[in-house]
């Protein structure tokens, strides 16, 4: 197993570029993973298997969704500060705290997984899978203490390392397991059960790598000769769960509306707009897929929210007003780069896209295309909800974003009920009032950056370049794909034309200077592209 050093410091830019890189691993590890486990157990055994993902991702919330944050704010602050024993202390309180949330977690799904399938299947199907996923709450529960700790030390390779090798361990054992109860039992359930396991091996391998990095680094920290004492375990303890509990409530709040959101377009759809039961759930599944499509670009803003809150945080801790401003700046506008032509590239290739992914279904593909077209300019929005979130919580105003989602979420449901209740409309009022609501909540969330942190440049200001470069990317790549469909089948002209729109893209970027020398040579073999590029 190979250990990278720390770097001092690790910049913002490198930090975010690691984590998108693990980012792209994970999810196209997780596409080997889901394809073949799909046809291995059929629809009944993948239904087990998320049952066993439904009932696990509530507990998991719960013992997780606080975590990272709170200890990522609370490391950095005290780096900052220049109190490393503080920052050790912090760890040890959380992972203790944290580990004893995840271990009742476990003990819960485990005795009650018959009572849980019954409640969510009408039948104990799935108590096997539910039992298989129990601990991997814990060890959840733990890996994020520890994540969230080198978060703050604006260290982000255990983070990366440990969430490629959870998926690689889950892509070989669980699929081995699967095939194997699967064939010596011939029980779907079982089969499921295996996958699962799978899963938690991934999860304890990737908490025992982390583990181990976290002893090796600790091994070679030098602590100051002088330090302020450390707080007292009772005041710690205090500062985790007011800033946890916040995130953990509000998390659950907002996947408690989802589930109100989704109720509620079911029941306008067949009662109001006239559609019958299948129907409706065609819509339903349709709206599923054009989500799932609108969520790609997530590998790559996530890493942004996730990087910027130690970085930001410290800043706070030192007074740096320059930094923070800089810090800030800089993350809104990677957000937007990124954002930009992803949302653009969706919106213009929407069509050929869902044909390509759903290439088996034309008629799933021709239902999710204009629901994808609709929903994808909130690409941006929500992009600059995960960013801004993290600047906010930063600062310590951690029930603000909360707020802002609450009012956006039920602007959304109100939407629901009105445009998915009249006929001509149906589902698109759905993805409509997913834009909506995303524009509510960064809206709000501007301007609770603009109160909280004074200085920061406007954001429709930042937008104008890379919104130039996304159009001209477009524009050309479009031309690309038609001419190409001329020669090869649309399904390849659309994979090319999306290769090239990413290198027009970087080019237009350049041309316009929404990207400078300054932040490329920050990225990894930076100097070498900024060479190739003739940026001076």
């Amino acid at each position: 197993m190979i250990f990278l050093s720390e770097q001092k410091g690790q910049s913002f830019i490198k930090g975010t570029v690691i984590l998108t890189a693990a980012a792209f691993v994970v999810k196209f590890i997780n596409i080997f993973f889901s394809i073949p486990l799909a046809n291995f157990l059929g629809g009944e055994g993948m239904g087990y298997f998320y049952t066993a993902y439904d009932i696990f991702i509530f507990f998991n919330l719960l013992a997780t969704s606080g975590a990272p944050v709170a200890i990522s704010r609370m490391v950095s602050m005290a780096y900052a500060q220049g109190r490393k024993r503080e920052a050790d202390k912090i760890f040890r309180v959380s992972f203790t705290l944290f580990s004893l949330i995840g271990m009742a977690g476990c003990l819960v799904m485990i005795v009650f997984a018959d009572q849980f399938s019954v409640l969510m299947t009408k039948n104990n199907g799935s108590m096997y899978a539910i039992a298989a996923l129990a601990p991997m709450v814990l060890f959840m529960s733990m890996s994020s203490c520890l994540r969230g700790y080198f978060q703050g030390r604006s260290n982000m390779v255990p983070t990366a390392v440990s969430q490629v090798l959870e998926s690689g361990i889950k892509l070989f054992v669980g699929i081995a397991l699967a095939l194997f109860f699967l064939q010596t039992t011939g029980l779907p359930e079982l089969g499921a059960a295996g996958a699962i396991v799978g899963v938690s091996v991934g999860s304890f391998f990737a908490l025992l790598y982390i583990l181990i990095y976290f002893f090796k680094s600790r091994a070679q920290t030098r602590y100051m000769v002088r330090e302020v004492p450390v707080s007292s375990t009772k005041h710690i303890l205090h500062d985790i769960l007011v800033f946890a509990v916040p995130v953990i409530v509000g998390s659950a709040f907002l996947n408690f509306l989802d589930l109100v959101d989704s109720s509620v377009m079911m029941y306008r759809l067949q009662d109001a707009a006239g559609f019958d039961e299948t129907t409706a759930m065609t819509m339903k599944g349709w709206l599923g897929n054009a989500r799932k499509y609108f969520d790609l670009p997530n590998a790559v803003i996530v890493p942004i929210s996730t990087a910027v809150l130690p970085l930001l945080s410290g800043a706070i801790a030192r007074k740096d007003r320059k930094g923070i401003r800089e810090t800030s700046t800089l993350a809104l506008r990677m957000t937007l780069m990124v954002a930009i032509p992803a949302a653009v590239g969706l919106c213009v290739f929407s069509g050929p896209i869902c044909d390509l992914l759903l290439y088996s279904q034309p008629e799933d593909a021709a239902g999710t295309a204009p629901l994808l077209m609709l929903m994808a300019p909130a690409v941006i929005t929500a992009s600059l909800l995960y960013t801004t979130n993290s600047m906010i919580q930063a600062v310590g105003k951690v029930h603000v974003p909360i707020i802002n989602m609450a009012i956006g979420t039920v602007v959304r449901i109100a939407l629901v009920y009105v445009f998915c209740g009249i006929p001509e409309i149906n589902v698109n009022g759905a993805a409509f009032s997913t834009f909506v609501s995303y524009f509510v909540m960064i809206v709000l969330n501007v301007i609770s950056i603009h109160r909280i942190l004074p200085g920061i440049p406007s954001v429709l200001g930042m937008a104008v370049r890379p919104m130039l470069a996304a159009l001209i990317m477009a524009g050309v790549s479009y031309l690309i794909y038609m001419g190409l469909t001329f020669f090869v089948s649309s399904k390849i002209a659309v994979i090319i034309a999306i290769f090239a729109a990413i290198a027009v893209y970087v080019l237009a970027a350049v041309f316009t200077k929404a990207i400078t020398r300054d932040e490329i040579i920050h990225m990894p073999k930076g100097e070498r592209i900024a060479a190739l590029l003739r940026l001076k």
